[in-house]
């Protein structure tokens, strides 16, 4: 069975009731509302912070304690080049690379969800 192309070149939000209550959550789905192929997920268990996963070489790797605006532009970065840059190398959580609890119930991210989100 193939992959949904969400799972290897877009972003993904973790919205547990950890992370969606940590401080920085609701710009960093502003972020995601503005990029294409963002999805919304449930928790995958890393719980530190606001956390984001991205599809790099057709592979998820996450990134936990993205708070700050210098993060969120490394964020960005990451979206356009698909490299990751050496601020975020220290926040991937390796042990779940390449894993996404509940992808069935991957839910499209837009501008409309992400304000919602965001609040």
């Amino acid at each position: 069975m193939d992959r949904p192309t969400c799972l290897t070149s877009g972003l993904l939000v973790c919205t547990g009731k950890k992370c969606s209550r940590s401080k920085g959550f609701g710009a960093l789905v502003a972020l995601a509302g503005e990029t294409s192929r963002s999805h919304e997920v449930p928790c995958q268990g890393v719980c530190k912070g606001p956390v984001v996963g991205l599809g790099i070489q057709g592979n998820v790797r996450w990134f936990a304690k993205v708070r700050g605006k210098k993060l969120r532009s490394r964020i960005r970065e990451m979206v356009a080049s698909g490299r990751v840059p050496t601020e975020l190398r220290d926040r991937e959580s390796v042990k779940r690379r390449g894993q996404v609890r509940g992808a069935r119930r991957l839910h499209p991210l837009d501008v409309r969800r992400a304000a919602e989100l965001g609040r």
